[in-house]
């Protein structure tokens, strides 16, 4: 394998062929297929939040098996894992931190593979090409004088292939809820201790007392005016918390015209069938994603409906495995959700910047698998709690 393949980087996602590019994708990892990847770069949305693509690809002959995605980056907005206090440090040191190399689904702080392989190779294979390709990126790296490439949101076995081409690992969390062979929402409320089951029932049914019409739209049913409701949405929730919009409309529209078939909409409509609210989520196989949620008007524990519950509902129904909510999450662990690690690597070219902020890293690993624990012995799930 290593005498006939080539190694080489291209700057846009627009050059691949999604045949050839998705057949690399795990099913747990949606966010990595090239009409995501695509609809992020052709609507504009990385180019205003400067990602540049850094895609370190390697082929076997003519064949595609190996992807390592990565941005050039002049600073760290939409990526939540933050190196804020990094940056900072560095700039009282008189050290540029930026330019940088960041491999992430830009705006989307969701666990995936950020090593894509072509499924046909064993392990250990995969684990030597994943080191080539590493290499490359450093190289890169090195010649445009980053100081430093991140690997955020990967998985475990990721983790420990970066450890061996010298980045120190990170520790955070997030929740996501785990379907354990749950026949009905009723049964997931059953291993919940008793007051947080009571709260939920509640919420539910003052939702049902509203009047609203509530929908769960996926394939056919979603249609291209939904993109522009949803944009709303998404424009609403983030003018009242002062965030920043990463996406516009184009890249919604996009993502109805090409990626449909990923797309599960929760719609709130009022009695008179104007749009109200609701959460805009992908999903694949056993893995539902939310992801972007709004309301024009604040109505109680509608949030909790059509981001939490209305997911749950669907994934029992459809025997889904896991649902994962995004970044933050204090409403979602007081409602059944589990509190999980996420896992990051860093390498900082600057060797006394590389030891003071590995030995950081020890640290702070150490308290985030405290945390973990004592989160979810004060779980109201009764297994955890208990166990």
């Amino acid at each position: 394998m290593e005498s006939n393949r080539k190694i080489e980087i291209s700057h846009s996602f627009l050059e691949w062929n999604p045949k050839e590019w998705n057949r690399l994708v795990p099913t747990d990892s949606l966010f990595q297929e090239l009409e995501f990847l695509v609809g992020l770069e052709e609507s504009g949305c990385i180019a205003k939040s400067d990602w540049v693509p850094v895609i370190v690809t390697a082929k076997k002959g003519k064949t595609l098996v190996g992807v390592l995605p990565a941005y050039l980056r002049k600073d760290s907005y939409g990526e939540y894992i933050f190196d804020f206090q990094w940056a900072n440090a560095f700039h009282r040191a008189g050290i540029p931190y930026y330019p940088k190399l960041t491999v992430a689904v830009p705006f989307t702080p969701v666990t995936g593979s950020r090593f894509l392989f072509d499924p046909s190779l064993t392990n250990h294979e995969k684990h030597v090409l994943g080191e080539s390709l590493l290499a490359k990126l450093k190289e890169f790296g090195e010649k445009e004088n980053v100081s430093s490439v991140h690997i955020l949101f990967c998985k475990e076995e990721e983790q420990r292939l970066s450890e061996s081409s010298g980045f120190a690992p990170r520790l955070s969390h997030q929740y996501h809820w785990f379907n354990k062979g749950f026949q009905s929402f009723e049964d997931f409320l059953t291993t919940l201790v008793k007051e947080r089951r009571k709260s939920i029932r509640s919420e539910r049914k003052k939702i049902g007392e509203t009047g609203l019409r509530i929908q769960t739209l996926t394939g056919d049913l979603i249609e291209e005016k939904h993109a522009s409701i949803f944009y709303e949405f998404y424009q609403d929730t983030h003018s009242k918390k002062w965030g920043q919009a990463y996406l516009n409309r184009r890249f919604f529209e996009q993502m109805v015209e090409t990626f449909k078939h990923r797309l599960l909409l929760v719609l709130a409509l009022k009695p008179n069938g104007d749009p109200l609210g609701g959460s805009w989520n992908f999903f694949r196989d056993g893995f539902l994603f939310g992801r972007y949620w709004g309301a024009t008007e604040y109505v109680p524990n509608l949030h909790f409906e059509c981001c939490y519950y209305r997911l749950i509902d669907y994934a029992i129904e459809h025997k889904m495995e896991r649902v994962e909510a995004g970044a933050q999450g204090e409403h979602k662990f007081l409602r059944g959700y589990e509190t999980v690690p996420m896992y990051s690597s860093h390498y900082i070219y600057h060797e006394q910047g590389r030891h003071v902020i590995t030995s950081y890293l020890e640290k702070e690993i150490q308290m985030e698998r405290e945390n973990i624990a004592a989160y979810n012995s004060h779980s109201p799930i009764k297994s955890l709690r208990e166990g």
